[in-house]
């Protein structure tokens, strides 16, 4: 097989692997506090630091990747600190749309730092973390969030618990998605050069 169908067949092999291998479970644990919740989850993705920081700054393309989130916009104006606001649904409240207003404080390629400012629910802060030196890195997420609406505590663990692992989830996949390819696989390897024939001149003479 030739050097240029072998680095096809590596290039095929990231595409159809690398979604696979980024459907590592999110590990999730909810706790009640008095009538806070407290959301701990961390994730282990295939993406280098770099790829999920610019993932996880993408506020404006996360609908697009996260389910049941209908909007996340940044509404602050450049050089301003960073607003966000965030429309999303709860699939066993349909008719109960969540609405937040959210500041967010970024230290770049390593943490998000978020907190509400308005919105339906009560209370809600926390962070997104990036961990890890290796090519590897975990993604973490912690919030402690008072939901302000009547519900029994069992359904708001729950609730949130399901919110946290699919955020998670989807943030590792489309981590792997825009992890790019390897160098060797993006370029065709070249064929190797003929080696040159020796003329009389060039011959010893015996």
């Amino acid at each position: 097989m030739s050097g240029l169908n072998l680095a096809g067949f590596a290039v095929l092999g990231t595409m159809l692997l690398g979604p696979l291998q980024a459907w590592a479970e999110a590990q999730v644990q909810v706790e009640n506090n008095a009538a806070a919740l407290l959301v701990q989850a961390s994730i282990d993705t295939t993406a280098d630091r770099a790829t999920a920081w610019a993932v996880l700054s993408d506020y404006n393309r996360w609908p697009e990747f996260i389910p049941d989130l209908l909007v996340s916009r940044v509404i602050s104006h450049p050089g301003d600190p960073l607003q966000l606001e965030q429309r999303g649904r709860i699939p066993s409240m349909p008719n109960f749309p969540v609405v937040m207003i959210l500041q967010v404080e970024e230290t770049p390629n390593e943490r998000i730092r978020f907190y509400r400012t308005a919105g339906n629910v009560l209370a809600f802060a926390g962070e997104w973390l990036i961990e890890g030196k290796s090519p590897q890195v975990r993604l973490v997420y912690r919030a402690v969030v008072t939901p302000g609406f009547p519900m029994p505590p069992q359904v708001s663990k729950e609730i949130f618990r399901n919110d946290a692992k699919v955020r998670m989830e989807a943030m590792a996949q489309e981590m792997a998605r825009r992890v790019p390819a390897p160098v060797a696989a993006q370029q065709p390897m070249k064929s190797p050069k003929k080696p040159l024939k020796r003329t009389g001149k060039s011959q010893k003479k015996r």
